[in-house]
């Protein structure tokens, strides 16, 4: 059968019908065929072309009006460099954690979906995020920011439709409050709001040459490198805590600075701030003191007078004054709190902290010679550190004798401490005026860009000062005395401004110190806000009884830190042989 078939189909087609007609009509198919082929291959081919125009023109115009149609961005977020202290201690570091979100538009039941929520989490505001969560136009929402891992698996197991986890980036502190006002914050997409966390953002930005990005001191581990050392911070947090506790004092701040190099080795002011927690920032009372405040010191300013009167050549600390008071100036009256009738050497006038004698010192310089040395000292001028600006110091609008007078024992002038503290530096070490820093700094960096503000001679005489302050049977600051690491210093008691009158009870106590006095590395700086006349301080609020002792007990704890080698005058051959 199949070799018939196959018979017909031979003769079928060899027939001359088909090979006229037939033929014909097949060679048309193809040619159809072809055509269509050709015309698809064509369409094809400029539809092609037509979207590969689009998207290079999209590429390189990216029109104003195209938009992306994305759930909301989970946090946009940068990671930050370690911050470490002096030794490499670790301050702060970027950490991952959860954070729990919503899409609103896949949720079935939001009211059930919020309930479950808020027994997981009492603190969430129910009614806020059900708002959110019934927004269907809205693709995502945060839930809660931030969440400890254990915590967030716990809510993460209640199979919610619609809520999900995801990592992001949080900044740690592991010292806690250990120099939080240093430190600073960031904000919850982690970017920098205070401090040197804020510092660091600035010299990272478009304007860093503005900020200084070459200031950055980061070590091979790209940490950014502190001044702060850990141990010192501890000292002085824990000594002011104890003030407070023993004077009964409103607040307490403090300060530490290498005197040549010119770094904040610690920082202080009580309350605190956690960096954990910026929101205790709302609190009036927690702010930094030290460089965020403007005060009153009191007759620690003397000790910038005498080197004024000193550098002039107005007087040598041998030069008699007759102290007999009062010292008038027109319709003012000057007096001294313990009241000495007839002369004083200038150095006695300094150990006795004669408010009388120094005015007298500074009105002999006159009001233009006055304002020309603090200058110098750049205790009038704007300060920026790498915490941002200091407080611009306030003076008398017309500086005059009697304004004279009574800045010279550190009344009518108000200044940052730190600024303050950096002048002191300048007076004991030589008379190399530099300026303070938070980041590592070598002293050959500080030399080359400090300043003289006064001779070595002149700076010679101003730690004789000190140190006669604290060994003299009459001097002021006997109670700072640290045997046998020579302490120097001077006291400041001031009487705050209250309704705009100074009150005869609130004071605010100060101290400034130096060690070891005869070659000064350090100098401590202590204020006590409003102290009581309390046990401790033998019923009296002078700074003699509370910021004294309380800066003796500092560089007791600190000199040994420091590796400070004991000074123990050598005892004669007679002593010996005896």
């Amino acid at each position: 059968m199949r070799i018939n078939l196959m018979a017909k189909n031979v003769n079928f087609q060899g027939t001359p019908a088909y090979n006229g007609v037939t033929a014909g009509r097949a060679s048309g198919f193809l040619n159809q065929t072809h055509l269509r082929h050709s015309l698809l291959i064509f369409v094809l081919f400029s539809l092609f072309s037509l979207i590969a125009g689009n998207l290079v023109s999209l590429a390189v115009f990216r029109p104003n009006e195209m938009k992306m149609h994305l759930a909301s961005p989970i946090g946009v977020q940068k990671s930050r460099p370690d911050i470490v202290d002096a030794e490499g201690r670790l301050l702060a570091t970027d950490i991952e954690a959860p954070s729990l979100y919503a899409n609103p538009s896949g949720l079935m039941e939001p009211a059930l979906v919020v309930k479950k929520l808020k027994n997981a989490m009492p603190e969430l505001d129910e009614m806020n995020l059900l708002r959110q969560l019934t927004k269907k136009n809205k693709q995502f929402v945060f839930i809660k920011r931030g969440l400890h891992p254990k915590r967030a698996q716990e809510i993460f197991d209640l199979g919610l439709p619609g809520v999900d986890v995801t990592p992001e980036i949080r900044r740690v502190y592991p010292k806690g409050a250990l120099g939080g006002y240093v430190l600073g914050h960031v904000d919850i997409d982690n970017v920098g709001r205070s401090g040197i966390e804020k510092f660091i953002d600035k010299a990272r930005s478009a304007d860093a040459n503005l900020f200084g990005a070459d200031k950055i001191n980061t070590n091979e581990n790209g940490q950014v490198h502190l001044s702060l050392n850990v141990g010192a911070n501890y000292i002085l947090q824990q000594e002011l805590s104890r003030a407070l506790r023993l004077y009964k004092a409103k607040s307490a701040a403090g300060v530490v600075m290498n005197v040549h190099s010119g770094e904040v080795v610690a920082l202080s002011s009580l309350p605190d701030l956690d960096p954990q927690r910026p929101s205790l920032q709302k609190d009036k009372a927690r702010f930094d003191r030290i460089s965020g405040g403007l005060f009153e010191l009191g007759s620690v300013f003397k000790t910038v007078t005498m080197a004024m009167a000193l550098e002039a050549n107005k007087a040598s600390l041998d030069t008699k004054l007759d102290v007999s008071g009062p010292l008038k100036i027109g319709a003012h009256k000057i007096n001294d709190y313990h009241g000495v009738k007839g002369e004083l050497s200038v150095r006695d006038i300094f150990v006795r902290s004669s408010n009388i004698g120094t005015a007298k010192l500074a009105l002999q310089m006159g009001p233009v010679a006055h304002r020309k040395f603090l200058n110098k000292l750049h205790l009038l001028k704007p300060m920026k550190t790498e915490l941002g600006a200091l407080p611009i110091p306030q003076t008398p609008k017309r500086w005059g004798d009697v304004h004279s007078a009574t800045v010279s024992y550190g009344h009518g002038l108000s200044i940052a401490p730190l600024q303050f503290v950096s002048a002191i530096g300048a007076l004991v070490n030589g008379g190399i005026y530099v300026k303070p820093t938070f980041l590592k700094r070598s002293e050959r960096d500080a030399k080359r860009t400090g300043e003289r503000v006064v001779s070595v001679s002149t700076s010679e005489k101003i730690r004789k000062l000190l140190r006669a302050n604290v060994t003299d049977s009459h001097g002021t600051a006997r109670r700072a005395e640290v045997a046998p690491y020579r302490v120097g210093g001077k006291t400041g008691t001031a009487n705050k401004v209250v309704k705009g009158k100074y009150s005869k009870v609130k004071v605010l106590t100060s101290f400034v110190g130096v060690f070891p006095a005869d070659r000064p590395e350090y100098v401590v700086f202590v204020m006590l806000d409003e102290p009581q006349a309390t046990k401790a301080a033998q019923g009296l609020t002078v700074a003699g009884m509370n910021a004294a002792p309380t800066t003796g007990r500092i560089i007791s704890r600190l000199a040994p830190l420091f590796k400070m080698k004991p000074f123990y005058p050598v005892l004669n051959r007679v002593s010996l042989e005896k």
